[in-house]
């Protein structure tokens, strides 16, 4: 038996009905079509998924983050509050061998789209549900974005300099986190249902998600009773172990041993401090950190961060200048990847996208399908369907597809 080379074909063959909106939800079902699944995005008439209008930044009038979480899906543009909209809903879901949700708990089942009455017609379906606090628990309906996360979970509160107040990460950690882990939760229910023939609820949400980023920092509260505190670029347990000025702008090190440590004070001419007992070992090294830093410093100074970088590199002491997103696009090893991918668009030629970060025998997602525009694949999924040009019509007219 011989197989397709690439991740691209690995869920060739299934179909995915997606009924998600914004981050989370769409980057799960980005990814399940980047490994070769057929998806369907079904989205509202006239407005569509909310990240349409999450702008600016836009790329000829398109928004970047709507761009940015929905390459290779079908679009069709359906309203699930009109009863002839669900009627489509529920047809793609009994062709469907995986459905993805991130509506509030509650919500699709009112609408006799829950997984409890879609089950009973197409027994072998996947459901996956993706919100903010999960379906259970006293938040179950409470509403909630990636920073209302960030900010309840402890993310936040560890997350800048000491002196100054709490900051949000700049990425939507757990609207990303809690795609892949639904991902890996609807791969696993694929292997299951190849033994079982039967389908599976696969749950996940940001809450989880954030907490799950937490758990080293919860070992240690729950260790030692204490709050972990905000460190900057650096980190409670390890030093040198963060970001020091040179010269002319900041480098960081991260020396997380005691032979990096070795090497990383020899480069510094002051080998010395790799015997000295206040910085022998990392504990040492960490109760001490405020001296360490200021040795560093001193050292530091007296070069430009380019040339710590070029001696520390050569070394294999982990180190890096602080990069912005316009120096990571020209970066030689991105190209050498080949993470930067073209998605040819119907308004945007030149569209690049990240392509997705794993590789199987060097092959990347086949998948080359940009990300749609609203509508742009309803009357072709619903000929599928085995609607009538007539038919497509009168749904049209009433306003239910567009």
């Amino acid at each position: 038996m011989t197989f397709d080379a690439g991740m691209g074909a690995s869920l060739r063959g299934l179909r995915v009905l997606d009924l998600t909106r914004n981050l989370a939800g769409p980057y799960c079902t980005m990814i399940l079509g980047d490994m070769g699944a057929d998806v369907i995005k079904v989205e509202r008439p006239g407005y569509g998924d909310d990240t349409r209008s999450w702008s600016p930044p836009t790329w000829h009038g398109e928004s970047t983050t709507f761009l940015s979480a929905n390459r290779n899906k079908r679009s069709m543009a359906i309203d699930i509050n009109a009863p002839e909209g669900v009627k489509i809903v529920q047809k793609l879901a009994l062709q469907a061998d995986i459905l993805v949700e991130s509506f509030r708990p509650g919500s699709l089942e009112k609408r006799g789209l829950g997984y409890e009455g879609l089950k009973e017609k197409n027994p072998g379906l996947i459901y996956c549900s993706i919100s903010a606090y999960g379906n259970t628990g006293p938040l179950r309906n409470s509403p909630g974005y990636d920073p209302i996360l960030q900010a309840s979970t402890g993310i936040m509160d560890m997350t800048g300099e000491p002196d100054q107040p709490p900051v949000r990460l700049p990425i939507a950690v757990n609207d990303l986190g809690s795609g892949m882990w639904a991902v890996m939760g609807i791969l696993s229910a694929v292997i299951r249902r190849q033994i079982s023939g039967q389908g599976c609820l696969v749950e996940t949400s940001l809450f989880e998600t954030a907490s799950w980023w937490m758990n080293y920092h919860i070992t240690s509260n729950l260790a030692t009773g204490e709050t972990p505190v905000r460190c900057g670029t650096g980190t409670p347990w390890l030093a040198p172990y963060e970001v020091y000025p040179a010269s002319d702008e900041g480098l960081l090190v991260c020396a997380g041993n005691d032979n990096l440590f070795q090497r990383f004070v020899e480069e510094l001419e002051i080998p010395e401090l790799a015997a000295d007992e206040r910085f022998a070992t990392n504990p040492m090294r960490v109760k001490n950190r405020a001296e360490l830093r200021r040795l560093i410093i001193d050292r530091f100074q007296t070069r430009t961060a380019v040339k710590w970088e070029e001696a520390l590199r050569a070394r294999s002491i982990p180190c890096s200048r602080i990069h912005s997103v316009a120096d990571l696009v020209q970066e030689e090893q991105l190209q050498a990847l080949g993470l930067l991918k073209a998605f040819p668009h119907p308004l945007i030629p030149e569209l690049r996208l990240i392509d997705s970060p794993v590789s199987i025998d060097g092959t990347r997602a086949s998948q080359e399908i940009p990300p749609p525009l609203l509508g742009e694949h309803t009357d072709a999924i619903l000929a599928e369907l085995g609607y009538e040009k007539k038919e497509v019509e009168t749904l049209r007219e009433k306003k239910v597809i567009a």
